[in-house]
């Protein structure tokens, strides 16, 4: 089904049915506008569209528990960060945030803290040393 087909059936779909499908194809053209965005560098660009398909996955595919979804919330709210999502679907998967280098460290710091406030026994189940991971990009996919 095409874009264009979906716009013009979409109507049809009704429940579960419609959330899926307009996440699909919502995620889809997030996708194409999150290449250009990376690609000219606009890193404000690229997390609002990493946070709209976090919200998206949430509320239209209907993915995550309470622990992911408030984590999802502190990373949206940590200093630095561009933008966030679920990787993993959410049900114990992780989450991952686009966040400026320089406040890296203060954005770990908080999530943390926050993180055992909202949660605070399962927070006592976390490997401090690799509760929070900050990581660099690196080049791009490539076949050899």
């Amino acid at each position: 089904v095409s874009p264009e087909e979906y716009e013009r059936h979409k109507r049809l779909l009704e429940g579960a049915i419609e959330k899926r499908a307009k996440h699909f194809f919502t995620e889809h053209a997030r996708v194409f506008a999150g290449i250009k965005a990376w690609s000219s560098g606009d890193l404000e660009e690229f997390g609002k569209l990493m946070s709209e398909s976090g919200k998206s996955s949430i509320e239209d595919y209907e993915c995550g528990c309470e622990p992911m979804k408030q984590l999802l919330d502190i990373l949206l709210k940590s200093p630095g960060v561009f933008g966030a999502r679920f990787s993993g679907a959410g049900f114990r998967g992780c989450c991952i945030a686009l966040v400026d280098e320089e406040q890296a460290e203060e954005a770990m710091h908080y999530v943390l803290e926050s993180y055992r406030q909202v949660q605070p026994v399962l927070s006592r189940q976390l490997e401090n040393e690799t509760a929070v991971l900050v990581c660099e990009t690196g080049g791009c996919a490539r076949l050899y």
